[in-house]
């Protein structure tokens, strides 16, 4: 397991923001729970006031469900440039459904992702990454705030 902490989480936003910048997105969504810090972060670096966030569950603690659910709905009638945030995306199973589902609500917007880890076997890879999870990844979030 690594334990991910703050001080990475720092360094690795500018990163991420600087690999992000060209695609010029208008709006954040952030894939609750866990690309919440990352995209508020993100919404600070690259200045877009446009954060919404929709929550998708595919695990219950480390194990992941054989469905996703996803709930809520982002209003992105105004939006021209979308990119999805998630912490990891690890099987790709989440963010493939949420493109989907996105895509067909809205199919004149262009949507592009990005996640701090991304592992290789993922069936879909967000186009913006940082590093590749080859280890259960124990984000500060997840960890540092629990009673």
């Amino acid at each position: 397991m690594i334990h991910y902490e703050y001080n990475q989480f720092k360094n690795d936003v500018l990163s991420l923001a600087a690999i992000c910048e060209p695609f010029q997105p208008d709006t954040l969504v952030a894939v609750a729970r866990g690309g919440m810090t990352l995209a508020h972060a993100l919404s600070m670096a690259l200045d877009i006031r446009n954060l919404q966030s929709i929550r998708i569950e595919s695990y219950d603690g480390e194990h992941q469900r054989d469905t996703l659910t996803i709930r809520g709905e982002c209003d992105l009638s105004l939006s021209k440039k979308v990119l999805i945030v998630d912490d990891i995306v690890d099987s790709g199973q989440t963010l493939d459904a949420l493109l989907q589902y996105l895509r067909v609500r809205y199919p004149d917007i262009e949507f592009k992702s990005a996640a701090i880890y991304t592992k290789s076997s993922a069936s879909i890879q967000p186009e913006y990454s940082l590093h590749e999870a080859t280890d259960w990844i124990d984000f500060f979030w997840e960890r540092d705030f629990l009673k």
